[in-house]
């Protein structure tokens, strides 16, 4: 049995909780899912996730980023934080990106930018809107086509497939043959 990071969740809408749960149950173990960012640091020391997956505003009006940076202060990188939110608001994201969140991504995205997001923030990269996870000094990226940088930096920016499809002039369907091609090759 190979060994799967540990993803917890922390969303109050319940609905998307779920969902998100569901989608990420297939390549990772979600160790634990709650409503309340407040819950974060006793939740965080009794399931060590590799990765908490936390709403910007939660239950009571709780800042999940101000929770996360408390968490990041006395953990570091042995967990990562990747923020969700529903609000484009600057504030979350420089809020983010001041406490050492390793990314933000909106909440409308699709299943696949969402597991995107997720990995990409699990090996190591940063990721928020109009900060691209890529690097073209790195390695991995040499091997990708200018078309497959573009479809990253569409997804890096939230865009829905039907939007990046339409961009590129392209069919949903030769769109996901792309983003598998992506995922193959890096």
């Amino acid at each position: 049995m190979t060994n799967r990071y540990k993803i917890m969740i922390i969303e109050d809408q319940a609905l998307l909780n779920n969902m998100i749960k569901k989608t990420l149950e297939e390549y990772y173990d979600v160790v634990c899912t709650c409503s309340c960012a407040k819950d974060m640091m006793s939740l965080y020391k009794k399931y060590t996730p590799d990765l908490i997956l936390t709403d910007v505003v939660t239950l009571n009006g709780a800042n999940g980023i101000e929770y996360a940076r408390d968490v990041k202060e006395k953990y570091g990188n042995k967990v990562k934080i990747l923020a969700i939110t529903g609000i484009p608001e600057i504030t979350f994201l420089n809020m983010a990106r001041s406490y050492n969140l390793d990314g933000l991504v909106y909440k409308d995205i699709d299943s696949e930018s969402r597991l995107f997001s997720i990995r990409e923030v699990l090996k190591g990269y940063t990721l928020f809107p109009g900060n691209y996870v890529y690097n073209k000094e790195n390695e991995k990226f040499k091997n990708l086509s200018s078309k497959e940088i573009k479809i990253i930096k569409y997804l890096c920016e939230a865009r829905d497939r039907d939007e990046i499809a339409e961009e590129l002039n392209i069919t949903l369907g030769t769109l996901k043959n792309y983003i598998t091609n992506i995922l193959t090759k890096l």
